[in-house]
């Protein structure tokens, strides 16, 4: 009888010690189940519960498939060698991730995320309140199904990216108690396309050569322009570049204990010697896309008479000529072509923008250099995919 007893006081004993760590219940009963989010007809997010199978295991990962869906042998031997190919270099690069599960491995859920013909899809998400227990419970990465089906090599570019958000969060906000800007953490998020996926970076090369507005720190833009993975993408790439392909510029940046998110970028690219503020910086990346310094990279000049919200952070191509002004900088390259700059660096909800004209002018383009026309690109354009970026409160921060 007194070894019962001592067996349900260590029981009790155990389980309240397991509750406390983590302050919160987990929300479900069986390992096999899940709570997730997806895309219904209207573009709204649903939270759903329901099952999945384990058809994969690693030393590092831990693949699920929503039960009942088929899913491709191929696609799955794609993207788990690619994870494990390069796992331990991401983590070199962005830092730890957490481990509140206790099995030190990311789980991969693959589920159908939207519904059939959608125009532009989610393709994947990482939801910080698993963190803490209070949705699921563990490093988990949500991935759509059916495009890891279909695009594999996309999905395993997803997944990087989705990562780097994951250790992003234990990196800042669990270990600094800061989180990162929204810029920073999705440019840090693209960059590791360009170290390992090299396929996501084309695309985004492809993206940008359909845009003629250049913008990644107003992420959320109050007007219907895509920009910004592009932007920051390509962003990241000529800092790459100007490194000579080394990845400690990365490593610098997600690393650095720099207060000032900007100053972060700013200190880390300092002995590269490519601009020792801000608007420099971009104004310099600007004019590199120009001189045709990232491969296949292409500007698209606006149009005389176009009028322009130039909202902070955001730059066009355009002939003629701009008076500076307050916000507005301007820089000339050689070739006749003109940059203009709203160097604010507001990155709140609510921006303000420089009301522009772009000028008549004559000043003829050099012909060995490329171009897109204003007409050529379309400011409209929206991308087959997208991803979902959660705040820590579970709320969605930007598509």
């Amino acid at each position: 009888y007194m070894k019962k007893i001592l067996l349900l006081i260590l029981f009790l004993s155990v389980l309240l010690s397991s509750c406390s760590k983590s302050g919160f219940e987990p929300r479900y009963s069986l390992p096999d189940y899940y709570y997730v989010i997806k895309v219904d007809f209207y573009g709204k997010e649903k939270e759903h519960y329901i099952k999945f199978d384990k058809i994969y295991e690693s030393d590092n990962l831990i693949i699920y498939a929503e039960s009942g869906k088929s899913i491709r042998d191929s696609s799955i031997h794609y993207i788990s060698n690619e994870f494990n190919k390069y796992y331990n270099d991401i983590v070199s690069v962005y830092g730890r991730h957490t481990d509140v599960d206790g099995n030190g491995k990311i789980k991969i859920l693959l589920l159908n995320i939207n519904p059939s013909n959608v125009t532009t899809a989610v393709a994947g998400y990482f939801y910080p309140l698993d963190l803490f227990g209070r949705f699921n419970t563990g490093e988990i990465l949500y991935m759509d199904l059916e495009m890891v089906n279909n695009d594999p090599d996309y999905m395993a570019g997803t997944i990087f990216h989705e990562l780097q958000h994951l250790i992003n969060f234990n990196v800042n906000l669990f270990e600094k108690s800061r989180e990162m800007s929204l810029w920073l953490n999705e440019s840090l998020s693209e960059s590791t396309s360009i170290l390992f996926n090299s396929y996501t970076a084309s695309s985004r090369i492809e993206e940008f050569n359909r845009i003629n507005y250049y913008c990644f720190y107003t992420w959320n833009l109050p007007i219907d322009i895509f920009s910004n993975y592009p932007s920051a993408s390509l962003f990241m790439n000529w800092i790459y570049k100007c490194s000579k392909n080394n990845k400690d510029v990365f490593r610098k940046i997600a690393s650095s204990k720099d207060f000032n998110d900007y100053n972060k970028v700013i200190k880390s690219v300092s002995s590269l010697i490519i601009g020792n503020s801000w608007d420099t910086l971009l104004l310099n990346w600007i004019e590199a896309i120009n001189k045709n310094e990232i491969d296949g990279a292409k500007l698209s000049i606006r149009k005389s008479g176009e009028n322009i919200k130039l909202y902070p952070g955001a730059l066009i191509a355009y002939r003629g000529a701009l008076q500076n002004s307050g916000n507005l900088v301007t820089k000339s390259s050689s070739s006749g072509l003109q940059f203009a700059l709203n160097k604010d660096m507001y990155t709140g909800e609510s921006p303000s923008y420089i009301n522009i004209t772009i000028p008549n002018s004559s000043y003829p383009l050099m012909a060995s250099k490329s171009y897109n026309s204003s007409s050529e690109s379309n400011e409209n354009y929206k991308p087959k995919y997208r991803n979902i970026l959660f705040g820590n409160n579970g709320q969605i921060k930007k598509y």
